[in-house]
């Protein structure tokens, strides 16, 4: 299944972080900010009434648990409006004990960034007062690994970069053997929207990412382990939209606005990827309001309405021009192409592209990308 059609709502929650990571491709200069609750409680009541509330996601330009109670306020209204919501949130992991447990009791899926071993971890991913984070990450990892009958499912979602590049089997069993981890999403480290001058962000060569990880895809796979990339995500089945965006589904941004895409994380002042921003909440009047010619180009990005190379390409309908927001970061445009994926993205369809199928049915990916 295409990841355009796996739907959710997905709420950043707040520009407030413990960690203070070199190359966060998000605006750490920003005032700090929540999301306003009645926007998020609007968002639920209107997609409860006129599409399918399927699943919620707790993100953010910061760190969503660092806003527990706006988090559990939000949960709680969903869960009132349909019992069997999916419940994901993406985090850095270093939360308390508290917080842990009650994850660990009400959540669906929770997904810690940690950049595979502890220490490329920590090159990176430092806290505020500059203290590794990996170890509040691994005593978390343990925690949920001792939790018994535990509803949680933990998956890790690990940023690529020339430091940790090469580790990735090692970290496929570190995580494994250690904490029971078997779903891993890996993903190279992207150029950052904000201050990007300032910050630590080396590109990884997507030639090299695409050899080392099929030798980690292979190992993974052999031990029973879910690992898949932003690369791959819609190697289970045909699409002519890359992802969400497209269609779009909801993000909800701490300045009001609703965004197609995670890295879009502000509507105003969003500069070059106003694009991505197609609606604003009128807290006023309770209601949100939609730009429909925004709209327009944002469903209008497909296979079809791509540069003609994508139409020749072999993996057109596993790709569909992949990912909208990093191309408008980097290339200034919705629907141009990161060049430098195509060739690796054709390199791992060609290697393992067959084996989707066999593996995951009609079904496509039991896991959503983070």
């Amino acid at each position: 299944m295409p990841r355009c059609d796996k739907k959710s709502i997905t709420f950043l929650l707040t520009t407030r972080c413990n960690l203070n990571c070199t190359y966060c491709y998000g605006n750490r200069k920003t005032d700090y900010k929540t999301l306003d609750f009645n926007f998020a409680k609007r968002m639920l009541c209107n997609y409860a009434e006129t599409e399918e509330l399927s699943r919620i996601c707790f993100s953010a330009d910061g760190e969503p648990t660092t806003e527990m109670e706006l988090l559990k306020k939000i949960f709680h209204e969903a869960k009132r409006l349909n019992s069997d919501v999916l419940t994901e949130v993406i985090t850095n992991g270093t939360f308390n004990e508290d917080t842990a447990k009650w994850l660990a009791e009400n959540f669906d899926y929770i997904y810690i960034s940690a950049d595979l071993l502890p220490e490329s971890h920590n090159k990176f991913r430092l806290t505020i007062t500059g203290n590794p984070s990996s170890p509040s990450i691994l005593k978390n990892l343990e925690f949920f690994q001792k939790t018994p009958n535990k509803r949680v499912k933990i998956g890790l979602r690990a940023t690529i970069t020339n430091f940790n590049i090469e580790q990735q089997k090692e970290a496929i069993d570190f995580y494994y053997d250690n904490f029971g981890i078997d779903i891993f999403w890996v993903t190279p480290v992207i150029t950052p929207i904000y201050d990007a001058a300032e910050k630590n962000c080396e590109p990884v060569d997507m030639m090299q990412f695409a050899i080392t990880f099929i030798d980690a895809h292979a190992h993974a796979w052999q031990r029973g382990i879910f690992y898949e990339s932003n690369l791959t995500a819609n190697f289970d089945g045909e699409t002519n939209r890359a992802c969400c965006a497209c269609i779009p589904v909801p993000y909800l941004t701490v300045d009001g606005y609703i965004s197609a895409c995670k890295l879009a994380a502000y509507g105003k002042n969003a500069g070059k990827m106003d694009s991505m921003i197609y609606a604003q909440y009128d807290s006023k009047n309770d209601k949100i309001v939609y730009d429909a010619e925004k709209l327009k180009v944002l469903r209008s990005r497909t296979l079809q309405n791509m540069p003609t190379q994508c139409g020749i390409c072999a993996v057109s309908k596993h790709c569909a021009g992949y990912c909208p927001g990093e191309t408008l970061n980097e290339n200034g445009g919705f629907f141009r192409v990161k060049t430098n994926v195509c060739m690796a993205l054709r390199y791992l369809y060609g290697e393992i592209g067959h084996l989707y199928a066999e593996k995951y049915g009609a079904g496509g990916f039991p896991y959503n990308c983070p």
